[in-house]
Formats: structure tokens, C-alpha cells, sequence
């Protein structure tokens, strides 16, 4: 019986191990430091995940530079599981950081009007700089996130809904570092020369400041009341995290498996239904037993809980993150991040000061104007074509592909004609997953073959279908050959290949056998190319397929006579065989229709 995806196997327990140790690590020397908000947990994690990968630390422990998915390193496991799942539980127990103690009803209007445009136009702004500076979607979502909310921790949340690559992940977290860090030596310069009070400087500086403990040491060098409103106004942004993650949900909601329409309750991601019910939990917690020694005994906990789970996901990010490749995306995230915070602070400054000042008609007006210029820039940078156009040049170029991008882009080339080859080699090549995208495969309930199981990720008209494969440790396949065309490759885990030769009716032979390379291309070509693929070792493993349409009738399956254990064969031996046609799921003809996600499965 597997366990559940949420819970580590033995596999795992490698990776995560090295994750909890660095995060722990980062964790213990923060907070022996003397306090400062220009370093937090989050980050220091991921320098020190970032130091072990790229000095000579990996070799004494035995890492691997990653590739795109970190294989057949041993510690991959684990830290996809660091990636997935204690990222979802630090969400689900960040609900209980959620504190609405700050605010009275004055406060909260101002903070209301000033956040319902500064928040939208700034995301708006991000993806209309995202698409000028050639950035990925997720990445635009991620920087827009956590210039919007709450820094990294917004940052880690909207990583999974927007389906971005880790190292996408880490590069934002730097990015949004760096911008509170330059907060804290600009803001209160700017304050003093637009004679601010301290009240209101404290506001905007919760209003605009990316992290947390930025934003409330930036408000308490407005002096004054500015550190308490600075709390509060930034209380009130992290707050929006679970609107926002409803809203991004619903926008990505193509980005799964081929299944058929899905409600928008299927479409939310679990963990946010957590989130929302332990921020409610905070909430009548703080107003009936606020003062509870044991309530205040469980609120400590979770805070711990919290940094340490966060810390531990940052130093898994920072494990994925080759120097190399931050240095070549940083300088694009740097502009996108960089005008999304300018923005930020620009927008809220201009409505603060209105309100200040008595104007509440010019506090609309910015307001409008913001909301306006954003949208603006946002249509212009997601008009289908141009993200079509940025999607290609991605792909001409080699950049990895996501499962929802490799859709869009077998959609395009459908509409075109007939697939080239060279186009589904290409294609097959650069497929990377990013986070949450094969968390369906992991569950799929339909049936592959014994201790096998697969999804259809995307069924085109012409007959072409990209299907993803889950199988278990030593799970093998019967000899056969597919009524299609396929190429693929192995993403997780390891994979064994056996290939036979006809000698002549009912006789084969062992032509080769070997473990496949990881990412290995591998094709074979129809009914005449018999193979048996086995996952070896004790993990799981992962292929994905472009399977070619159908030839019409079933696929051969071929049996030994007597029955053989292919464990035992080696190149050259000779077997007798009986054919018959291939009985399992999407090997009888029918094609990859056979692999539609139901409801439940689809939208998890």
C-alpha cells in the first residue's frame, strides 16, 4: 500500500534531512545574531543551501550539481518533498500568524482605499514589465506576490498556484530581499522631505515594504506611532494572502491535467483551505481567550513551526541553485522586481500623503490613475500573442518547459500543420515540470499495467498525446509493442529498457539492456519495437511521453512459453513467445483518452 504524498517515504527521508539540518542551521544563527532586519531566516537559509551546492560542502555529502529536476541525485527525493509538502504545511500554519488585534475601523478604511489600488495595479505593473523583459508568467506572479503581500512568505505561498521552478522561486526571494534591504536606507529620507507624519510614514511604510520585519523597522524609524502603524497596515497585507491565492488559482486553473470542466472549488489548492481556517481560528482565538497562557503557549509553537518549516524550504531552494543559472535570470527578475516595488512605494506614497492632507477626492484620483496605467500595462503584455511570442523565443532558445507551457505550444504547432519531428524531439527534451505539476500522476487511480499508473496531460486532434507515468519501485512491464509511436524520458527515479529482436514466429531475442540516462531520450516505433521498462531501485519513478496517433488495432503483448523472469535475462538469450493483443489501458487502440483525469484527482 503507498502512502500518502504528503507523508515522506524512505526515500525521502535523505533530502529532507539535509534540508531540516541547513534550515535549522540558518534558523539557530539568526537568531544568535543581534536582531536586524536586513537578514531573515528565509534568507539566510537559502545563502547557506546556495553555499553547500556551490563549494566544495557538496562533495564531502555527496551532492550533485542539479540538473532541471535534480536527477539521479540521491537527495532529489527529499527535497521535492521540502519543495511540495512542508511548503504547504508552513502556509497552512502561517494561518495563525494572521493578527486583526491592530485595527479599528478608522484604520481599516484608510488602509482599505489605499491597498485596493496599490495592490492590483502593482501585480498588473509586474506582469506588464514580466512580459517586456521576457520573464516566465510564474515568475512575474511570484515577484508581484511578494511586493504585494508579505515578501518571501507570499513568495513561497503563490509557488505552487503559479507553477513556478524552484529556482525561479529562490531568484524572487533574493529579488524581494533585496528591495526591503534598500527600504530601510531610502524610506524615511523620502518621509522627512515630503513632511510626513510619523503616523502616516509609519502607514505607507507597511503599505509598501516588501517583508515584514522590514516594514515594521522602517515605520519605527519614523518615530512616534509609526512602528504600530506600520504593524498594522502590513498585518492588513498579509491578510490578503488568502484572496490573492484564490484569485491566482482561478487564474492558472489550466495548468493541470487533461480532465473534463472543473468547479471552482475543485480548482482551489487544499492548503489554503487550511490557511483560511487557522487565520479563523487566530481570529476568535485573540478575541476569547486571548490571554490563555496555553494560547499563548500554542501561538509561540506555531510561530517556531513556521520559521522552521520556511527556513527549510528556502535551504531546499537554495540547494537547487547552481550559481550559473541565478546569475543569468537575475538580472531580468531585477528589473521586474525592482519597478514592481518602485511602483509600490510611488502609488502608496502619493495616496498617503492625499489623505493626510485632508484630499480625499486626490487620493481616488491617484488611485484611478494607478489602477488605469496598470491595466493598461497588463493588457499590452498578455495579449495572447505577445505571451505566445515570448513563449516560443523561450523555447527557441532551449529555456525548460512546463507542462502547461508544452500544451500551449503543442496547441500552436497542432493548429499548423503536421508535427515535425525535430519539433517533438525539442519538445520531449526540454519538458521540466515545475512545482505541484506531477502531484496528480502521484495519485492517479488509472491503471497502466501492474504497479503502474499514468495521465493524459494533453490529447491534440491529430492523434499526438503528451501522458506522464508513475511507476513503482521494481514495477515492469510485460514484453510488448505500442500500436503508436512514443518518444520519452525518465524525469524521476531510474529506468531500466529491454529491447528484443523477432528471430522469426514465436522466437525472440535479448537484443540490448540498459538503465536509461536520466532525461535519455528513448523512442520506439511502433509494433515493431519490443521492450519491457522496469523502475529500478528502491524509488519510484517518473517518465513522460509524446505518444504518435494510433495504427488502428491493439498493441502486441508477448508472453514466454514457459513464463520467464526478465530480471534474469541477458543479451543474446532466446525465448519462445505467444502473441497476443495487448489488454491494458491505452495500449488497445483506444488511445490517450483513456488517460482523463476525474474531478477529484484533476484539481488536486
Amino acid at each position: 500500500m503507498r502512502l500518502p504524498q504528503w507523508l515522506p517515504s524512505r526515500p525521502d527521508l535523505r533530502g529532507l534531512g539535509l534540508a531540516v539540518a541547513v534550515g535549522a542551521a540558518a534558523l539557530a544563527l539568526t537568531r544568535a545574531l543581534p536582531p536586524t532586519p536586513f537578514l531573515s531566516e528565509v534568507l539566510v537559509s537559502l545563502v547557506l543551501g546556495a553555499v553547500v551546492l556551490n563549494t566544495p560542502l557538496r562533495h564531502l555529502i555527496g551532492l550533485a550539481l542539479p540538473s532541471a529536476d535534480r536527477e539521479p541525485d540521491d537527495y532529489a527525493p527529499g527535497l521535492r518533498f521540502t519543495g511540495k509538502w512542508v511548503l504547504r504545511l508552513a502556509i497552512i500554519l502561517m494561518g495563525l500568524k494572521v493578527q486583526t488585534s491592530f485595527f479599528d475601523r478608522g484604520e481599516v478604511l484608510l488602509i482599505a482605499s489605499v491597498a485596493a489600488a496599490a495592490l492590483p495595479s502593482t501585480f498588473f505593473i509586474a506582469h506588464g514589465l514580466g512580459a517586456a523583459a521576457g520573464v516566465r508568467r510564474p515568475m512575474a506572479d511570484l515577484l508581484a506576490a511578494g511586493t504585494m503581500i508579505c515578501g518571501a512568505s507570499a513568495v513561497n505561498a503563490v509557488a505552487p498556484v503559479a507553477r513556478a521552478h524552484r529556482e525561479e522561486q529562490a531568484t524572487a526571494i533574493a529579488v524581494i530581499s533585496l528591495f526591503s534591504t534598500a527600504a530601510l536606507l531610502v524610506f524615511r529620507p523620502i518621509a522627512m522631505a515630503v513632511g510626513l507624519d510619523p503616523s502616516f510614514a509609519g502607514l505607507w511604510s507597511g503599505l509598501a515594504v516588501n517583508d515584514l520585519s522590514s516594514a515594521i523597522a522602517v515605520g519605527a524609524q519614523m518615530g512616534g506611532a509609526g512602528g504600530v502603524m506600520a504593524a498594522a497596515s502590513k498585518s492588513a497585507r498579509v491578510l490578503l494572502l488568502a484572496p490573492a491565492l484564490v484569485v491566482l488559482s482561478l487564474l492558472r486553473r489550466e495548468a493541470g491535467p487533461v480532465s473534463v470542466q472543473k468547479s471552482i472549488l475543485d480548482t482551489l489548492p487544499g492548503f489554503l483551505l487550511g490557511y483560511v481556517a487557522l487565520a479563523v481560528a487566530r481570529a476568535v482565538g485573540d478575541r476569547v481567550i486571548g490571554h490563555n497562557p496555553t494560547y499563548g503557549a500554542v501561538l509561540a509553537t506555531d510561530r517556531l513551526l513556521v520559521d522552521l518549516c520556511m527556513a527549510t524550504v528556502s535551504a531546499g531552494m537554495g540547494l537547487h541553485l547552481a550559481l550559473g543559472r541565478l546569475l543569468s535570470s537575475s538580472p531580468r527578475a531585477l528589473l521586474v522586481g525592482g519597478g514592481a516595488s518602485v511602483w509600490m512605494a510611488t502609488v502608496t506614497l502619493g495616496m498617503v500623503v492625499a489623505e493626510e492632507r485632508g484630499s480625499h477626492a486626490t487620493t481616488a484620483l491617484i488611485g484611478g490613475v494607478a489602477l488605469a496605467i496598470g491595466w493598461t500595462a497588463y493588457r499590452a503584455g498578455n495579449r495572447g500573442e505577445v505571451q505566445e511570442a515570448l513563449l516560443l523565443r523561450r523555447f527557441e532558445s532551449g529555456a525548460p518547459l512546463s507542462l502547461g507551457e508544452a500544451r500551449l505550444l503543442l496547441d500552436r504547432k497542432e493548429r499548423e500543420g503536421p508535427f515535425a519531428d525535430a519539433f517533438l524531439r525539442r519538445v520531449i527534451v526540454q519538458l521540466h515540470p515545475t512545482i505541484g505539476e506531477l502531484i496528480p500522476i502521484r495519485d492517479s487511480p488509472l491503471p497502466h499495467g501492474e504497479g503502474c499508473r499514468w495521465i493524459t496531460y494533453w490529447e491534440g486532434r491529430s492523434g499526438w498525446a503528451l501522458v506522464a507515468i508513475a511507476r513503482d519501485p521494481g514495477a515492469a512491464t510485460p514484453i510488448h509493442a505500442h500500436p503508436h509511436r512514443l518518444l520519452g524520458k525518465a524525469i524521476e527515479g531510474a529506468l531500466e529498457e529491454l529491447r528484443f529482436r523477432e528471430l522469426g514466429p514465436g522466437e525472440i531475442e535479448l537484443s540490448s539492456r540498459g538503465i536509461l540516462g536520466h532525461e535519455e531520450l528513448v523512442e520506439a516505433d511502433g509494433l515493431s519495437a519490443l521492450h519491457v521498462v522496469r523502475a529500478v531501485g528502491r524509488r519510484a519513478a517518473i517518465d513522460l511521453q509524446l505518444r504518435g496517433p494510433e495504427i488502428g488495432r491493439p498493441g502486441r503483448l508477448l508472453v514466454g512459453a514457459p513464463p520467464v523472469d526478465v530480471l534474469t535475462l541477458a543479451v543474446g538469450d532466446r525465448l519462445h513467445v505467444t502473441e497476443q493483443s495487448d489488454p491494458r489501458p491505452g495500449h488497445g487502440g483506444e488511445g490517450a483518452g483513456v488517460g482523463r483525469m476525474p474531478d477529484a484527482v484533476a484539481g488536486t
